[in-house]
């Protein structure tokens, strides 16, 4: 990897202009692989089904590809971006399939997951309009994390996650399948949590095994667990008792391993990693233009935005280092500001930097899920993506240009 200094990145702003991502596909191969074999040490039937919604970067994705990864995608847009990329492998999960595209997924013979009945009834309609076909299909269950005193682990602290099928519906959904002579091939187990905690994946996976072994899954070929893992963390977090890659794989097949149901089916395990494999594999620089003092307020004011690094607005300080063009050892505290006309364009919060000059960089850690797939075109273009390839830099996604703007509509 090349060493990052100001000199480098002003002769990548001479050529590209700023802001700008770099993308480490070095790191993205080692953490799919690390976070895999975490699980083949002692299962080989392993696969990884990258979710494209976190980052689809087209390169990113066909490096996935090259490395054995399925697409895991959960609209029309990533299908067909998924198909356009070469993938031969796509799960299909998602809460809404539009008629047209689940009835071409079917026809494609992809891993396709329902999540609700509406589903089921245009799949069993699909076998009695096509009964010479061998119809497959998988299903996502409705997970409960919350224990009885109320206290929830699923993503923003929701009582009741809205997304698969609950126990109360599920047995139904199974039998009009299996009558209509249906197989399901596919339990998807994926429930999102708010602290990615290994204990959450010990209950979505016993609960995934008493559904095998009541409804007797037994043409069940993906034991599929979803994601929602910690792992791929930048340099300058901290990482005191987040759970590795090793830790979820200890968990699950702890669980799986000592089940008579599973020992005997012997179905691929799939994980489904996004922000765990590809958090750390982007970096993000802005140049600063001023200095500006407003009461008692020392604002940065650079030519990036924070829809750039944090598009949700959480109000953590990314880990971030600076660049510049002279040393000196004044410090100042500060805001760093974007450069859209929005108060809430705050990029660091209260954050003691060196004293900084027009000029100077900012780089922003960690910045890979979420953020370039959630990036609208707001106000500024969007920004070029260079790639490191052999020490030297190649443009995966160049600048946009008002001509991509305007492309799209009629005026």
């Amino acid at each position: 990897m090349q060493q990052v200094s100001y000199k480098m990145l002003k002769n990548l702003d001479e050529i590209y202009g700023t802001p700008f991502y770099i993308m480490y596909p070095d790191k993205y191969r080692y953490n799919i692989n690390s976070f895999i074999n975490s699980f083949k040490r002692k299962y080989n039937k392993v696969v990884a089904g990258y979710s494209f919604k976190t980052n689809y970067v087209p390169a990113l994705c066909s490096i996935a590809k090259v490395e054995g990864c399925y697409a895991e995608v959960v609209s029309e847009m990533e299908y067909a971006l998924a198909q356009k990329i070469g993938f031969k492998n796509i799960i299909f999960n998602g809460p809404i399939k539009r008629p047209k595209i689940l009835k071409q997924a079917l026809e494609d013979g992809v891993v396709i997951n329902l999540d609700s009945e509406y589903e089921v009834e245009l799949v069993c309609q699909y076998k009695r309009e096509n009964p010479e076909r061998n119809v497959k299909v998988g299903l996502r269950i409705n997970i409960n994390l919350t224990d009885e005193n109320g206290n929830s682990t699923i993503q923003c602290g929701l009582r009741f996650g809205r997304f698969g099928f609950p126990d109360e519906i599920i047995g139904n959904s199974i039998e009009k399948l299996k009558n209509a002579g249906i197989k399901i091939i596919s339990l998807h187990g994926h429930t999102s949590t708010s602290d990615r905690a290994v204990l959450n994946y010990k209950i979505i996976t016993q609960h995934m095994l008493a559904s095998c072994e009541k409804y007797q899954l037994n043409d069940l070929e993906y034991f599929d667990i979803g994601g929602g893992f910690f792992g791929a963390a930048p340099e300058g977090m901290d990482l005191t008792g987040r759970p590795k890659y090793e830790d979820y794989a200890d968990c699950i097949l702890g669980e799986v391993l000592t089940n008579n149901w599973f020992l005997k089916q012997k179905p691929i395990i799939v994980i489904e990693p996004g922000s765990s494999v590809v958090s750390n594999v982007f970096t993000y620089y802005t140049k600063v233009y001023q200095n500006k003092r407003v009461g008692k307020v020392n604002f940065v004011m650079v030519d990036g935005s924070v829809f750039d690094v944090k598009p949700t607005m959480h109000s953590n300080n990314l880990p971030h280092a600076v660049f510049r063009a002279c040393t000196n050892y004044e410090s100042y505290v500060c805001d760093v500001v974007g450069s859209t006309c929005m108060e809430k364009d705050v990029m660091l919060k209260e954050v003691t930097l060196p004293k900084m000059e027009a000029g100077d960089y900012i780089q922003f850690r960690g910045v890979g899920a979420y953020t370039i797939c959630m990036t609208p075109t707001f106000i500024n273009y969007l920004e070029p993506i260079l790639m490191e390839e052999n020490g030297e830099y190649v443009e995966v996604r160049r600048r946009q240009t008002i001509d991509d703007v305007i492309q799209i509509y009629n005026y």
